[in-house]
């Protein structure tokens, strides 16, 4: 006994549970016969309705595409080939004119006259063709674009009509473009004026034009002949020609070269930077991220690189903009960026805000726009299971909201848009200021200041938080507690010298033993600019005292031992990332696992939130707001210090602060220390302990 389920298609329901049934389609049976049965039928192993509803709608919308696959494939025309068709059949149609037109001597009124009822002749001709449903005159034409792009025709498919059709409108309006074009309207000013005026506005000074040298044979150059009467044989002689072998007049600004040196046409616009052709969105964006990665930012005519700044720029900025390339480019469809309107811009700013946060550009299968559908379509059907079965439990309304707000697809943080707008935009203003672009297509898009504070305000909160009250967990976990194959692991250390001195991730993972140093009898780190070294910012280069917890731990036996190993690196077995070249990008990727595998994960509680820990550690211990900049590598801007305190804060005064930080380390076994003696307090460790 089976019974339809009347509310959703193919769905039956039957003692063994619901089942997924579907009869093949006709089409689909007269191209192919898969087998003897005449429908499909699985199981879907379940007894809930909602479940059973999902797997049906899943299987159908698959089901639906191996159908319209199985047909589509004995399709001879198929729409992105009469797409390309007609958009060759009409751009081979106005190049091939405007080269006529180009290399055309001068003509006499009357041949101009002439020429001009040729082409109303020719336009009434397609007209007429249009009225009277006469595909013929758009055969040939058709015949000689699909043999150039080398795309196979197949006249006797019945989609032939409706490709033959199309191609009458677009030769007739062709020739319409056409004949504006030969009467002097081309529809906006030309590039080399776009250009021109973008470079006098950009403040860019006229470069001195040289004569070049005219080619040797002038009178080899013959202009193509016109017929005496426009037909169909005309525009198909005009779809035949040869475009892209004849001579462009694209524009090469001025070029300064030797009187006896010539430059050719095609090598001008490469000669310096800024076209009138724009590129497109991931050209473009190339060309900012490489000479930005050389140290040019403001890319003014005299700006001289700065190599250093270029580096760091590459290493820490350079892979957003490259995911802000990548994923406009797809947004886009990687035209041009002088193509890009302002609907479009509008509509993927509202693409990316619904964007999947794991989502990337680059690798995904899936455009932004049906990742973004994707979202919405999962997250509505993840809520409609949950409300079902929660339903069915008898569960109260504040749980089933709960669970349902806990069930969502994380989306992209208003901080990532943000520095989305900011990256594109600053791509546009490189293209603008290198002639590419008229103007910031970005200037009416990025959020100003009250509209990032309006979404920053609506948004859940995710700041970062310290680690008070979480460290004892830290300290509990195994790489605190037991014997450790390396007494230098940076999983031990770095989270305690972050705790307890404030510094950042990479200037402790990149710290040489040269920078720990002992001056007016205390040990001390100093961090400065070394080879392979970075720093943030110039506040940063500092002395910090090593805090007495971690000369309890050992600090200084491991600073012996990697001296006695010839090791010059304090942490010599990290290795640098492959994308930014850190050695935070590596330390962190392990951090994080680390926490998770121990049950101590918290997404608001990461490896900086232990500076931000000592940060308020070093306020509550009531000490100078001057010695906690001085400490954490923060501007100082009291004028009482920067003028007549210039040599800084001496090592007692600073050691003393950092001692004032007082964090619980009686649980932690010191790498350096045997077991019988090591005064741990996890409960496991005890047990190990007393039974040795």
């Amino acid at each position: 006994m089976r019974s339809q389920v009347s509310a959703q298609s193919h769905l039956e329901y039957r003692p063994s549970g619901f089942h997924w049934r579907r009869r093949w389609p006709r089409r689909a049976l007269r191209i192919w016969t898969p087998s003897k049965k005449i429908a499909l039928l699985f199981s879907l192993r379940s007894h809930v309705l909602p479940d059973a509803k999902a797997l049906a709608q899943k299987l159908t919308l698959l089901s639906d595409i191996a159908f319209a696959g199985v047909t589509e494939r004995t399709m001879a025309i198929a729409p992105d080939i009469m797409e390309r068709l007609l958009v060759e059949l009409c751009r081979f149609l106005i190049e091939a004119a405007d080269v006529a037109r180009e290399m055309e001597a001068l003509r006499t009124p009357e041949a101009a006259a002439f020429d001009l009822a040729c082409a109303n002749a020719a336009m009434a001709t397609l007209r007429h063709a249009i009225a009277s449903r006469d595909r013929e005159k758009a055969r040939n034409p058709l015949r000689e674009v699909a043999c150039r792009l080398g795309v196979p025709l197949d006249e006797a498919d019945p989609d032939w009509q409706r490709l033959a059709f199309r191609a009458l409108r677009v030769m007739l309006d062709a020739e319409q473009e056409n004949l504006r074009r030969d009467q002097g309207d081309f529809g906006g000013p030309s590039p080399a004026f776009q250009t021109a005026r973008s470079l006098l506005d950009a403040g860019t000074p006229s470069a001195v034009v040289q004569p070049i040298a005219p080619p040797a044979h002038p009178a080899s150059i013959v202009p193509p002949a016109k017929p005496a009467m426009p037909d169909a044989s005309t525009i198909a002689t005009a779809a035949s020609m040869q475009p892209h072998d004849a001579p462009r007049t694209g524009f090469s600004p001025p070029i300064e070269v030797a009187a006896d040196e010539v430059i050719p046409a095609s090598k001008a616009s490469e000669a310096i930077p800024g076209t009138s052709v724009c590129p497109d969105i991931l050209t473009g964006s190339g060309r900012y991220i490489e000479e930005r990665c050389k140290g040019y930012s403001s890319f003014k005519p005299y700006e001289q690189p700065c190599s250093k700044a270029g580096e760091s720029w590459a290493r820490n900025s350079a892979p957003n903009a490259r995911s802000t390339a990548s994923l406009f480019g797809r947004i886009f469809g990687n035209k041009p960026a002088d193509q890009v309107s302002d609907a479009e811009m509008k509509a993927s700013w509202e693409v990316v805000a619904r964007l999947p946060r794991n989502y990337q550009a680059k690798t995904s299968k899936m455009s932004p726009q049906e990742a973004a559908d994707d979202a919405d379509a999962t997250e509505r059907h993840n809520a409609e299971i949950t409300r079902a079965k929660l339903e069915k439990q008898g569960a109260s309304p504040g749980k089933i909201e709960f669970e349902i707000l806990k069930g969502r697809i994380r989306r992209l943080r208003t901080a990532t848009i943000y520095r989305h707008m900011q990256d594109l935009q600053r791509i546009c203003v490189y293209l603008k200021k290198r002639g590419h672009l008229t103007k910031n297509i970005m200037e009416d898009h990025i959020w100003d200041s009250a509209e990032l504070a309006r979404r920053d305000i609506l948004e859940e909160d995710n700041e970062r938080l310290t680690w008070f009250g979480k460290l004892e967990g830290l300290f509990r976990s195994p790489i605190y507690q037991t014997k450790l194959e390396d007494v230098g692991d940076p999983m031990f250390w770095a989270p305690l010298i972050a705790v307890h001195m404030g510094l950042r991730s990479e200037e402790i993972l990149q710290l040489y033993l040269d920078d720990i140093q002992i001056i007016d009898k205390i040990p001390c780190i100093v961090l400065k600019q070394g080879p392979g070294q970075h720093l943030k910012s110039q506040a940063s280069r500092r002395t910090v005292p090593i805090h007495d917890n971690l000369l309890k731990l050992g600090f200084m036996q491991l600073v012996a031992l990697r001296r006695r190993e010839g090791e010059p690196r304090l942490f010599p077995w990290l290795e640098r990332s492959q994308s930014k070249k850190t050695f935070t990008e590596t330390f962190s990727k392990r951090f994080t696992k680390y926490r998770q595998d121990h049950k101590i994960y918290d997404a608001q509680r990461d490896f900086h939130s232990f500076r931000t820990t000592f940060n308020d550690l070093v306020i509550l211990a009531e000490r100078q707001d001057s010695h906690r900049r001085a400490l954490m590598g923060h501007v100082e801007r009291d004028v009482g210090i920067t003028n007549y305190n210039p040599s800084g804060f001496s090592m007692r005064t600073l050691r003393d602060c950092v001692n004032a930080v007082e964090v619980d380390i009686s649980m932690i076994r010191s790498p350096f220390a045997e077991v019988a003696t090591a005064g741990v307090t996890d409960l496991s460790a005890h047990r190990t302990k007393t039974t040795a």
